[in-house]
């Protein structure tokens, strides 16, 4: 495949150019690092492991389990129940997210386009890749964890706004007319019925929030009171838009996620902890957290001598003897989650939902 095929120009012109790719939206990745500051069920001590953990070795949480406790209106020393319970511990799986980019130096000088802007923006585009496979990892994580169980006993709705919960999709669909600014408030209202209940996040699909956010500016000068008040359950700042899932034929779909339900926790290798250098060779790890994928990544970075002529379409003998760059991007993470005994039969904090057109 040529290199930089129709760009290479000898004629001087101006150094400017138009990224093609499009902006996204990462909405899974933003919700769970929004969420990890209300992970307490990770030590500071198992953290700062799973930052250095190698892959050969697990990182395991004790856990106390749920137990029924036995409770009497009967005191005395033969009826002291004895209420032991039962422990447990798990372990979280590791994710790797993996790119890069090259970069031939001596392709630039007879070149329309700056090679130094063509770096940054390849940058851009490859994080943005990795955001749809970090998005989408996480995806699948929430949906293994999404609620199998959802009782409706004590539901709280206003007017025809109605909630059905399938046992058989694990779905909660919300009608239309649940669709507006009172949603939020239900669902928090639903969830404290189940007994998970707190402060929750929800990511949906793009368009998800037109009929909430619609009914709220039909007060026109007060549509901020009723952005504040009555969507005051979930604010703008804790809702989420993805574009890794499709809504189908639905208005949405998404998940409503309670604080710290969901966590992320980087792992950082040794040679890129120890900013190991020979050779032109360099391992490290960036300084803050990178844009789009929101995490500080391992990176690795090379330099080598090369014969580049073959990846332009036109000879040009600064390619004959020169050298190339590359870098490769490495985002290693754990997904941690609040331990379920029996998510099958047990209410999770974690819930996937539908949006239905009527």
């Amino acid at each position: 495949m040529s290199y930089l095929d129709g760009t290479v120009l000898n004629d001087f012109q101006a150094k400017e150019a138009q990224n093609e790719k499009f902006d996204a939206n990462y909405g899974m990745v933003d919700l769970t690092k929004d969420s990890t500051a209300f992970v307490d069920y990770v030590s500071p001590s198992v953290r700062e492991k799973l930052n250095t953990i190698s892959s050969a070795r697990d990182a395991v949480l004790p856990v106390m389990k749920d137990q029924t406790v036995t409770v009497t209106t009967t005191p005395g020393f033969s009826n002291i129940p004895i209420n032991l319970g039962e422990s447990d511990t798990y372990f979280f799986t590791a994710y790797d997210v993996f790119s890069g980019f090259r970069q031939y130096p001596s392709t630039y000088e007879n070149n329309q386009i700056d090679g130094d802007w063509w770096v940054e923006q390849t940058l851009r585009n490859v994080l943005k890749a990795m955001a749809v496979a970090k998005d989408d990892i996480i995806e699948t994580v929430l949906e293994a964890r999404k609620t199998q169980q959802l009782s409706f006993g004590t539901q709280v709705s206003q007017g025809d706004g109605t909630f059905t919960f399938s046992t058989s999709t694990d779905i909660l669909t919300i009608n239309k007319a649940a669709q507006k600014d009172t949603m939020f408030t239900n669902l928090e209202a639903l969830m404290e019925a189940n007994q998970v209940g707190g402060r929750y996040r929800m990511v949906l699909t793009p368009g998800g929030f037109v009929v909430s956010e619609t009914e709220a500016f039909k007060f026109q000068t007060d549509q901020t009171k009723q952005l504040l008040w009555a969507q005051s359950a979930m604010p703008p700042d804790r809702r989420y838009i993805t574009n890794q899932i499709s809504p189908a034929s639905d208005n949405f779909k998404g998940f409503l996620v309670r604080d710290g339900a969901i966590g992320i926790f980087e792992n950082f290798p040794w040679d890129f902890r120890n900013g190991t250098a020979f050779a032109g060779q360099e391992w490290g790890i960036t300084d803050v957290e990178m844009p789009f994928t929101r995490s500080r990544m391992n990176f690795y970075t090379n330099n080598e001598a090369t014969d580049a002529t073959a990846v332009l379409t036109t000879a040009d003998t600064n390619n004959k003897m020169t050298h190339f760059k590359e870098m490769a991007l490495w985002d290693r993470f754990y997904i941690v989650y609040r331990y379920n005994s029996a998510i099958g039969t047990r209410v999770n904090d974690i819930v996937k939902l539908v949006g239905a057109t009527s």
